[in-house]
């Protein structure tokens, strides 16, 4: 990279970064081709519980285990990403979690019971777990520094795209077809970017002896983590306490445990001691809180205000997704070209708090059946949308900024556990304010915790590895 580094926020624009060769954009391909598919089914299944429920002659609080147990199967294999990479590596990995998500889609598609359709669904959980860590150490490892920004943002699509066409594919589907094909519509996809991972996903396996896996860290960091998400999906019930609190003193042991212990570890908490890594981490965090919070409260809150169907509240996240798919791109380009990696968070912090803003403002008229407020609060979630963008995109790529390669798995690891407890930790406090307390106080929570994200944002670095 030629050109000096920005200080001031704006790219060097006579800066010149490599380009994406077509290797490369093959591998984000396949990489997005599978990360899609797994989050086009959970948005999927969301519409289909209520047709499930009506289909097994069970009630919602037993169907709803059709999502709990792929949540929880998910979060229990997250901890085992870094010693598979390690151990198999990256683009091996991947392809043997594909493969694995692949079989519970089709099983799924076949249940005949609610109780066989829960089972195969850890089965999936199982196999999405890992797939969206492993895709960004697969991207480290290929794209190197120079590319990551644009890379990380392609990455990004699925995530846009996913949670406006769920609903919409979904409820064609329970119209048109049986409620098999909400899950065996993914089949084709996966196959294809299975088939296309063997050729293009290809990554060394770490050089040396094959790390030893922490079993015991292993089974309790898995544990902990799928106690602490089910505590947190029954929150405002009086089951919700137990396995939170059962699941944070795991977690905590096995931490206290990491932090004493030499040999291999499932966790490493010496990676908190890298300031860029413990600010990255903790504003991922806390950007997933108030993120998913948000796709918890907005849809709600249409439901409410205009009486629209579970289709119809799912779009009205449309103008969010436009937002980021406008602006994912253009901050991983940003960043590569040696951009001011604080400063674009900021900026897009402060237009997500101002996105969110609206709400907190309007929930409570809105909540009642008022309708003037609802174009402002359509344009407010384009600006979220735009926010969220600006500030996520950079907060992967600076994650890594002065970990050696030798540490991408573990920190991406550590990352991944982070962000999953911060979007059931936003969720079920939402909900639970939504129950206790309506709209005005969930949404003010929301904003706080994107307010929350300029402390670490602070300490982000201002710069690339190497130029900073």
């Amino acid at each position: 990279m030629t050109g000096t580094p920005d200080t001031t926020g704006t790219p060097d624009t006579t800066a010149t970064t490599p380009g994406l060769d077509r290797r490369l954009l093959a591998v984000a391909g396949v990489l997005t081709l599978g990360a899609f598919a797994a989050l086009l089914d959970g948005t999927i299944v969301g519409v289909a519980t209520h047709t499930l429920a009506r289909t097994f002659s069970a009630d919602l609080a037993a169907t709803q285990w059709v999502t709990t147990a792929y949540l929880l199967a998910l979060a229990a294999v997250i901890p085992a990403t870094g010693w598979a990479a390690q151990r198999y590596g990256a683009g091996t990995a991947w392809a043997a979690s594909l493969a694995v998500f692949l079989a519970g889609s089709i099983l799924c598609g076949t249940a005949w019971s609610l109780g066989s359709l829960v089972a195969f669904r850890v089965v999936q959980g199982a196999g999405a777990g890992m797939l969206f860590p492993l895709s960004r150490i697969i991207v480290v490892e290929l794209a190197g520094r120079d590319r990551l920004g644009r890379m990380m943002a392609l990455m990004a699509i699925p995530a846009v795209l996913a949670p406006v066409l769920g609903p919409v594919v979904g409820g064609a589907i329970l119209q048109a077809l049986s409620w098999r094909w909400a899950f065996l519509i993914n089949v084709p996809f996966l196959a294809a970017g299975l088939a296309l991972s063997i050729v293009y996903v290809r990554t060394p396996r770490p050089p040396g002896p094959p790390e030893r896996l922490d079993l015991a860290g292993l089974l309790g960091v898995s544990s902990g983590l799928a106690l602490l998400i089910y505590g947190l999906t029954r929150a405002g019930e009086p089951a919700f306490v137990l396995p939170s609190a059962v699941g944070t003193l795991l977690l905590a042991a096995c931490l206290w445990r990491a932090a004493r212990t030499s040999g291999p570890r499932i966790v490493e908490p010496g990676l908190f001691r890298d300031r860029p890594f413990a600010a990255s981490a903790t504003l991922a965090f806390l950007a997933n809180f108030s993120l998913f919070a948000a796709v918890f409260l907005v849809p709600l809150l249409f439901q409410r205000a205009e009486g629209a169907g579970a289709l119809g509240a799912g779009l009205i996240l449309a103008p969010q997704g436009l937002g980021m798919l406008v602006a994912v791109l253009a901050a991983g380009r940003l960043v590569d070209l040696g951009g001011n990696a604080r400063r674009i968070v900021i900026t897009g912090l402060a237009l997500l708090a101002a996105g969110t803003l609206p709400f907190a403002l309007t929930a409570g008229p809105l909540s009642t059946g008022s309708v003037p407020g609802t174009a402002l609060l359509v344009a407010a979630l384009f600006v979220r949308g735009v926010g969220a963008a600006l500030a996520v995109s950079p907060t992967m790529i600076t994650l890594y900024h002065s970990l050696p390669a030798t540490k991408v798995p573990a920190a991406t690891t550590a990352n991944a556990i982070g962000q999953q407890v911060g979007a059931a930790a936003g969720t079920a406090c939402v909900a639970v304010l939504l129950q206790h307390g309506g709209f005005g106080p969930a949404f003010w929570v929301t904003l706080a915790a994107v307010v929350l994200c300029l402390l670490p944002a602070l300490f982000l670095p201002s710069s690339k590895a190497g130029t900073s």
